[in-house]
């Protein structure tokens, strides 16, 4: 008889197991994401200057020129922040001010 109960609760426990589970909640809509055109940062236009040294004369030349929100220079050994901003020029330059790219972020 005990044979018996035990076989009946494993049987059970077996078909529980074959049960389906609740249907999931929908994932949220991501957010609607502004399109930001390809050079809003104005890149392209003063990409010409990769390996001129950047001065403060440049520095005001490029500004004027690319048309940015706002320029960061990106320094070695420096620490900056990863965030992405299509409309911030990054100059980044070597040890000896050299500039070695320029790009949106």
């Amino acid at each position: 008889m005990k044979i018996i109960g035990a076989a009946w609760i494993v049987s059970g426990m077996l078909l529980a197991g074959c049960s389906t589970a609740p249907k999931p909640d929908e994932a949220p809509r991501p957010p609607d994401v502004k399109s930001v055109p390809e050079d809003a940062c104005g890149a392209q236009t003063v990409g010409s200057l990769v390996g001129e040294t950047l001065t403060d004369d440049l520095q005001q030349r490029i500004s004027d020129r690319s048309r940015a929100a706002n320029i960061r220079v990106v320094e070695p050994g420096k620490s900056y922040t990863m965030d992405y901003r299509s409309e911030r020029l990054n100059i980044k330059v070597d040890d000896q001010r050299m500039i070695t790219d320029i790009a949106c972020g």
